[in-house]
């Protein structure tokens, strides 16, 4: 997200987080996380799944007897369902759900089904705070966020530029 976009985002959004919240309270930073990684999974299932059905119904002598064969690609093929519709949810909370920094606190918040989940730490109660990414994460641009409150932890997963969202948090932490 650029200086730009957070801006007016900043702007768009900080009358209505005022209306809801504190006076106090000021949206520093509103972002959203990044499907990238979702639905690069939910590709390699697709493919990898249709792929070995595909094989096993073209060779039905390749488990050893036709019968075999059959069963073994209902079972692949009902995994990839399965780990499909589990993909295709994942992505429809990432595109539902909404990272908030204030002044104040952190929050996520996603709403799936007409049911609202919200969770959040103050700064004034935040133990820790760390930024994880691996090569692939660094390479497509995204991570995790993870903040200990003591009572449980709180991760932003898949953020969009999380260095800057990172910096953002540790700022308003100090």
């Amino acid at each position: 997200m650029s200086q730009q976009d957070q801006q007016t985002s900043n702007e768009s959004n900080q009358s209505t987080t005022t209306g809801q919240s504190d006076d106090h309270e000021k949206v520093i930073l509103e972002t959203n996380p990044t499907t990238k990684p979702t639905l690069i999974r939910l590709a390699v299932v697709l493919l990898l799944s249709l792929g070995v059905v595909g094989y096993l119904q073209l060779n039905p002598e390749a488990l050893g007897s036709p019968d075999i064969t059959n069963t073994a690609a209902l079972v692949v093929l009902l995994l990839g369902l399965v780990l499909t519709v589990r993909f295709l949810v994942r992505t429809i909370i990432l595109v539902r759900t909404t990272y908030t920094v204030t002044s104040s606190r952190v929050e996520q918040e996603y709403e799936l089904l007409f049911r609202t989940h919200s969770k959040g730490i103050r700064f004034d109660k935040l133990r820790s705070h760390e930024l994880n990414q691996n090569r692939i994460q660094s390479t497509l641009g995204y991570g995790t966020i993870s903040m200990n409150r003591g009572l449980g932890p709180l991760r932003l997963e898949n953020v969009d530029e999380p260095e800057a969202v990172y910096e953002t948090i540790r700022t308003c932490a100090k």
